[in-house]
């Protein structure tokens, strides 16, 4: 019934509209031209007057005066406290807080006038056209299958039931659009994998207009963490799993946020390249991967500090490995002398850093070979396979069999270290090492109960080494040097598979099996599926589960281990579909159905006798709602149609990543003391009652309460979505609305009057005539006096901004003064929003400029009110290329220019510096050129 704005490959798009009733939106196909002549025909050719037009008609007289109410609460509240009201009333017979000023101007005639039946005649004539249209562009439309704002309705199948396995989770309109469903024999694993889905989900955050969404490792922020929350760390295993959604652009996003954007790709070791490479595969989106090219290549040379010439490898404290107190930093301090050096470690060359960088160089290979760069193609496939040399000289121990950390601080003879780590399996996954005399020893260490097999293993550290360790000594949160991290499993798995692959080793199916569900037994508390940070690997209990801080833990693979292990969907660059799965030989029946692919939904079926799926004997594959294969080998490739390009997202203009102070702002008349309005527009969304994500009325004496986003300047809208909060089912006092309105700054927009309509803990999209508002005010009534109401996120999604003028109070901000002002002198928009507070530390970043590419002239309009030059430096993509000098201008707004080089597709600009003497402000960006 609700249906996500991001969803517009479907062929209808239901929504609330003024009147509260649902209707449907035809399928978009370029533009919103097709929807124009939609709601055209809807208003003038359905039984006049309907209340959709009718509503847009009228609104509230009283609104200004509403509107001035609530904001002098507002005030009252954010000074005395998010837990008072300014309301006096108590509950009993509950107050209205809020006077509904439209219903006695409604018309109730509803017989058409003749200026109506003109009108009709109008609609009627200009609608034929319309129809024409649509018929002559469809047909042109089918020879432009790869033009990028082509939109294709992709159909699947419905052999599974999409319902049941997440009727216990949240946000279900999220998981019945992204997910592949599954069905397999064993059903703590197939849990296991439907609660993984919940768990990334947790993990989206929006972070503004222009940069999209991003993986966070933790659902609540740690100090740590760099820009918008992001940890490195994990990035790599947090693509994989992401890759399988049907809607891209959360990977696409999260990607460019490193290449392009601010995000610290050296914190910690990572594969982020790898990652996006093999996720081009997923996607078939060859083009996206090679444009990154250039970002790759900068990437990898910010590790060339910690490339040892002598050596030849690359070294890292193990804390940056992403594993304190591991094995280096024992040996170092064994007498546990030194915290910090037993923590961190010392530098330390190991096979998990150089085997990452040994699959980022070959993935830099693949995308230059895509963007036909020949020269760094044949560069970087030297550099992986002269580092992937000096892993098997320098880290392979003959005697040990296996690959091995070698501790760089007095150690001139790179003597490595004796005892055999999880690290050590890491090499294989990324295609190292795959041959009799280096696999098998890893195979054989895998299922050594002496070595890393436990029931609750793998443990990082072989379970023989005088270092391990089966339970923490003390609360520190992460050791590992014995317990089981999901992080270092998922690596294990990969690696598993690409050995049993590589038919060079004795290990079997059902060994692999055997760890896939020893994995998901780990992943267990209550008896519900559950990850957190670590785990003791004999004892079913987390060794590392802060609350509120552990939960849903997005620090590892699971889905992907399935998908590409289990199920053995193999990746390709070409159109070919190739599937060669590791399951018992005992299993009679496995599916995975909708699985995106190269922008189509593929299905596999496996079914021994015909009899459950009833689609025939043995493998079965469609593709796109159509079967392509019937065969009785498990084993296949098969060719598929070229690669669906996925249709431009919208942006999400509501949400706010850099905290109260900043815009866009959220106020309202109540809020729980235990709760935040911000939360609202944080860009996190999930519906836990722990780990908090929300803002609620929770003990509030109004009958309704007001939450109201403001926008740093007027913008154009026509939805709201609201991501409604409910614990009734847990116990607790929080519910959907009864009664839901929603306002602008030309009165009312929407309302909606039957809760029966509203999912609970999950996406509802309220849909209006497009207007142009300064805020969104959401007024919700409550059921009853023993019920509240709440928002876990407020989102308005609109379409990007085309450019070539940027504004800069969209900008993400940072600077201790740096902030929105409204300047008399400019002409910028309505509210005359503008920058100022220009000092040294500021950065103006604007995000999404999109460009093919090339040269171009960059302009920014100012003010200078000094009588000194300013300069600020012009960053594209985190690389200086430019500086703008700001003459005085003696308070009017005027143009300084420069010229860039823009990166194909979409580009980070920031504006950094200001003067700490003279006030400058900041209009607009203006980005220009034949290569725009």
């Amino acid at each position: 019934m609700f249906i996500h704005p991001h969803c517009l490959r479907l062929p209808t798009h239901a929504s609330i509209n003024n009147s509260g009733s649902i209707y449907y939106r035809p399928h978009i196909l370029k533009g919103w031209y097709i929807g124009t002549w939609y709601l055209w025909v809807e208003r003038y050719l359905l039984p006049y007057p309907g209340t959709y037009l009718h509503s847009c008609m009228h609104v509230p007289t009283c609104f200004h005066e509403m509107a001035k109410r609530s904001f002098k609460t507002l005030a009252s509240f954010t000074s005395t406290g998010r837990g008072n009201s300014s309301s006096k009333d108590k509950v009993g017979p509950l107050p209205q807080y809020w006077v509904r000023g439209n219903s006695a101007k409604r018309r109730q005639d509803r017989q058409p006038s003749d200026v109506d039946y003109l009108l009709l005649r109008v609609a009627a004539f200009f609608s034929a056209i319309g129809v024409l249209w649509v018929i002559v562009y469809r047909v042109i439309g089918q020879q432009e299958l790869s033009g990028p704002e082509h939109y294709i309705d992709i159909k699947g199948t419905s052999f599974l039931n999409h319902e049941k396995p997440i009727s216990a989770f949240s946000g279900k309109t999220f998981l019945k659009h992204n997910i592949p469903y599954i069905e397999i024999p064993d059903s703590l694993i197939q849990d296991v994998y439907y609660y993984r889905w919940t768990s990334i989900q947790r993990n989206l955050r929006y972070i503004s207009a222009g940069t999209g969404y991003m993986c966070t490792e933790f659902v609540q922020p740690v100090g740590y963490a760099k820009a918008f929350g992001s940890i490195d760390a994990a990035a790599g295993h947090q693509i994989d799993e992401s890759r399988w959604l049907r809607d891209t652009f959360y990977g696409d996003d999260y990607i460019q946020l490193y290449t392009r954007g601010p995000a610290d790709a050296v914190q910690y070791t990572q594969w982020i390249l790898d990652a996006a490479s093999r996720r081009a595969m997923v996607t078939g989106d060859s083009r996206f991967l090679a444009t990154q090219l250039d970002d790759m290549v900068r990437l990898w040379h910010e590790w060339d500090p910690v490339y040892d010439d002598t050596a030849s490898l690359y070294y890292y404290q193990p804390v940056w490995d992403a594993q304190e107190l591991s094995l280096p930093g024992f040996v170092a301090d064994p007498n546990g002398t030194d915290w910090t050096l037993r923590k961190d470690g010392p530098d330390t060359f190991r096979p998990s850093h150089n085997a990452y960088m040994v699959a980022n160089a070959r993935a830099i290979a693949r995308a230059a070979n895509l963007a036909r760069d020949g020269f760094r193609e044949v560069q970087f496939s030297k550099l992986a396979d002269d580092l992937e040399a000096a892993m098997y000289k320098r880290m392979w121990a003959p005697d040990q069999q296996f690959f091995m950390d070698i501790i760089r601080p007095n150690n001139p003879n790179l003597t490595r270290l004796t005892g055999r780590e999880q690290v050590g399996l890491f090499p294989y996954r990324f295609g190292i090492g795959l041959n009799e005399s280096y696999a098998q020893p890893a195979i054989d260490s895998m299922f050594d109960p002496e070595g890393f097999l436990a029931p609750y293993g793998p443990t990082t550290l072989e379970i023989r080494d005088p270092w391990f360790m089966a339970v923490k000594p003390d609360d520190y949160c992460c050791y590992w040097n014995g317990m089981s991290w999901p992080y270092s499993t998922s690596h294990t798995l990969k690696s598993l598979a690409a050995i049993y692959r590589s038919g060079v080793t004795n290990v079997t199916a059902e060994q692999y099996f055997q760890y896939l569900h020893t994995y998901a037994l780990t992943q267990q508390k209550d008896a519900q599926p559950y990850v957190a940070e670590s785990h003791y690997p004999f004892l079913d209990s987390w060794s590392a589960d802060s609350w509120n801080h552990s939960e849903h833990y997005d620090h590892s693979t699971n889905n992907d281990d399935v998908i590409t292990g289990l199920f053995g969907i193999i990746p390709r660059q070409d159109d070919v579909l190739e599937i060669s799965p590791i399951v018992p030989s005992n299993w009679t029946y496995y599916a995975l159905e909708n699985l995106p692919y190269h922008g189509h939904l593929v299905t596999v079926l496996y079914d021994k006798f015909g009899s459950r799926y009833k689609a025939g004997i043995g493998l079965t594959v469609f593709v796109d709602g159509e079967r392509v294969h019937n065969g009785v080998d498990k084993n296949v490739s098969l060719s598929i149609p070229s690669p669906i390009p996925p249709p431009d997202a919208f942006t999400n203009i509501a949400a706010n990543p850099a905290g109260p102070g900043q815009y866009p702002t959220a106020e309202a008349t109540f809020t729980n003391p235990g709760d935040f309005h911000y939360k609202a527009i944080d860009g996190v969304l999930f519906y836990d009652t722990i780990p908090d994500n929300r803002w609620t009325n929770y003990g509030s004496p109004n009958a309704n309460d007001t939450l109201t986003i403001t926008f740093a300047r007027p913008r154009k809208v026509s939805s709201v979505t609201l991501a409604l909060f409910s614990d009734v089912a847990r116990g607790g006092g929080v519910d959907v609305p009864a009664r839901i309105e929603i306002y602008g700054s030309g009165g009312l927009l929407v309302e909606l009057n039957d809760s029966s309509t509203l999912l609970p803990n999950d996406r509802n999209e309220l849909r209006f005539d497009e207007v142009e508002t300064e805020f969104i005010a959401v007024n919700m009534y409550r059921q009853s006096s023993k019920l509240w109401v709440g928002l876990c996120e407020l989102e308005v999604w609109t379409p990007p901004v085309p450019g070539p003028i940027y504004y800069a109070a969209d900008a993400y901000l940072t600077g201790q003064e740096t902030s929105v002002v409204f300047d008399n002198p400019s002409t910028a928009a309505t509210k005359r929003a503008v920058v100022g507070g220009l000092k040294s530390d500021s950065n103006i970043a604007f995000s999404g400029i999109v460009s093919k590419g090339g040269q171009t002239g960059l302009t920014v309009t100012y003010s200078n009110t000094g009588n000194t030059t300013v300069e600020l430096s012009v960053e594209v993509n985190q690389v200086a290329q430019a500086r703008l000098h700001l003459l005085p201008s003696r308070s009017q707004y005027v143009n300084a220019t420069t010229t860039v080089t823009l990166a194909s597709g979409k580009n980070y600009i920031s504006l950094r510096g200001g003067s700490d003497y003279v006030e400058v402000t900041l209009e607009t960006l203006k980005v220009y050129g034949e290569d725009q």
